[in-house]
């Protein structure tokens, strides 16, 4: 991103807040089990997947995600049974290039890998790539 922006144009912090807002309504939506925010950071074509063993041991990619199941599953619970004391979340920004962006957020449970598009002033996450940090893998839901 360039050092300074034109006038009326939004700067590279404002840019890179709205980015870091985005992972936060994901990170935060979830923990809280916030629907509202939630839903207003995800694409609608979001594609959200990890991947696991088989019971032949060989690595695969999992049921894919879409938002319309995040958002269910967040309004289900999601991950409010975290007690709040652990709820800690770390957001890094790495990389942005014009409409695009990638973000990494370490949560209690979770590394997510975050591609976030602009649509318009809104930046919208439309793939995660996810892992547990510790322990098996969770049936995916």
């Amino acid at each position: 991103m360039s050092a300074s922006a034109p006038a009326g144009m939004p700067s590279d912090q404002d840019e890179s807040n709205a980015i870091k807002q985005s992972v936060l309504d994901y990170v935060e939506g979830w923990y809280d089990a916030d629907v509202t925010r939630m839903a207003r950071c995800l694409h609608p074509d979001l594609v959200k997947r990890t991947l696991g063993r088989d019971q032949q041991g060989t690595w695969r990619l999992r049921r894919a995600v879409d938002a319309a199941r995040m958002i269910t599953l967040t309004e289900q619970g999601g991950g409010s049974d975290m007690p709040e004391p652990q709820r800690q979340y770390h957001v890094a920004i790495l990389d942005v290039f014009r409409h695009v962006a990638t973000a990494k957020c370490v949560s209690p449970e979770y590394v997510d890998y975050l591609h976030l598009a602009k649509f318009d002033d809104r930046w919208l996450i439309v793939n995660v790539l996810w892992e547990l940090r510790e322990g098996e893998m969770k049936a995916t839901p």
